[in-house]
This record gives C-alpha cells, structure tokens and sequence, in this order.
C-alpha cells in the first residue's frame, strides 16, 4: 500500500530540502501535500488524511504542538526541529521520530525505517500527547471552525471581536464578517485565554483589545441602575454588560 505524507514547514528551503530527498530514498512514498503553517496543517490533515506527517514544531498560527493534537492516533508524526530537547520527550513517550534541523541523509535514512516498520505494526500510542499536555503550559484556542453560509471558514480566534449565542448557535462577529459554531458559550469560555476574552453577559463574550470604550448606558444614566455598555473600536453596535459582569470593568 502507498502511505502518503503531508510536510509541514515554515522555512521554504528546509521544506523543498525534505520533500527533495524524501523522493529520493523513500520513491514509494507519495508526498499528498506541503504546508507552511499550522493553520493550514490542520485543515490539510483534514483534507488529506495522510499517513505521516512531517510536522515542524516552531510555526506562525499554530505551533507544531497544537497541530498534534489534531492529528488521528493512525497516523504517524516525526516532529522537525531546531532544539532536540523539545521533541526527545515526545519521542520517548511514543511519537514517530524526531528531525533536528539541518537535516542530514544519514539521519533521515533512520526515520525512514523506523516509519516503514512502523507500517506493519500497531499503531503507536500517542502518549506524547498528553506529555504535552502535562508539561506545557495551558493551550487556548488559536482558531475555530466556523459556518458562514454553504462554506467553513478558518476564523483566527485573535480577530473574532465578540461571541453572541442564542438557542442554537453562537455568533463569531469579525471586522470581516460574522459566521456561526455549535458551541455553547460555556464551553467556549472555557477554551479561550482569559487575558483576552471576558464574558460580559450570559450570552456574550468579548475580546478586550477590541474594546474602545465602556460607557454607562442610557437607562443607566436616568434610573440609577448603573448599566455598562461596550464599545467596540470601529464599531456601531452597543454590547450590553449585565450586573453579574459589571465589577470587572468599574476601573475602566
């Protein structure tokens, strides 16, 4: 059976360098796909369903470690680096293998052997998974899948100005456009970095560098009830701050 793989690389040299000698010393194998971030990577694996990745660990959008945990427990990954200490504990626990930048011949000669015998065998535990977990420090959502009409969009949780839920869905408002996810707000909140995002109402969220301003609201301002709204930079629209929410913006 032909594998396939899919490499992963930020560096345009290193990634032609791997995908030019992958076809010399392993021609069975069918390179499905080359990507330069993890962003990308994601939705390739998605797309493509490789059999291994070739998986750089230090990338824009989505580090190599983030980018794992998306990868199904089928398919095979060999972590590309410049720092060895990152990937050992990985490798001890259970991945693939390990590159270290430069590459050499000899060295990849090794992997590629190990990734064939590996073909043959059970899959290998992705252990290395939850090392990462333990060992690194709390990952947020960088990015989130999102509908916008008959399409999905990749929407970078960095741009999304607000999260608006009813019922059904929860809004993912941008400067671009709006799109909507399944997810309820609780679960959301709690996969975003609190040092960017704050809950303002049971049903909204809002990113604090796209704050402007806060301002007492109209009914505040006449009847005492001390009403906040949100304004947004570039915006129009007034985000209501229930009571519940309010002490976290009385400084501001």
């Amino acid at each position: 059976m032909m594998l396939r793989a899919l490499i992963v690389e930020d560096e345009p040299l290193l990634r032609a360098e791997l995908m030019d000698q992958l076809r010399v010393l392993w021609p069975e194998l069918q390179i499905a796909g080359q990507v330069e971030n993890g962003i990308e990577a994601v939705a390739s694996i998605d797309a493509l369903k490789p059999d291994i990745v070739f998986l750089d660990i230090q990338m824009p959008g989505l580090n190599g470690m983030e980018v794992a945990r998306h990868i199904p427990e089928s398919c095979q990954v060999v972590f590309v680096t410049a720092h060895a200490e990152y990937a050992l504990a990985a490798f001890d626990a259970g991945a693939s293998d390990y590159l270290v930048k430069p590459l050499t011949t000899i060295r990849l000669l090794q992997t590629i052997r190990r990734l064939k015998s590996r073909t043959t065998a059970s899959p290998p535990p992705t252990v290395w998974k939850q090392v990462f977990e333990q060992e690194s420090a709390p990952v947020y959502l960088k990015w989130i899948k999102a509908s916008s009409g008959n399409s999905v969009r990749l929407v970078m949780v960095s741009e999304v100005l607000y999260f608006q839920s009813n019922e059904k869905y929860t809004r993912v408002v941008t400067m671009d456009g709006d799109a909507l996810i399944r997810l309820p707000l609780k679960s959301l909140l709690e996969q975003l970095d609190p040092q960017l995002f704050a809950q303002i109402h049971r049903s909204a969220i809002v990113n604090l560098q796209a704050i402007d301003r806060i301002e007492r609201s109209e009914y505040g301002a006449r009847g005492g009830g001390g009403g906040l709204e949100v304004i947004l930079k570039g915006r129009t629209e007034r985000l209501s701050v229930s009571e519940a929410f309010t002490k976290q913006f009385r400084q501001m």
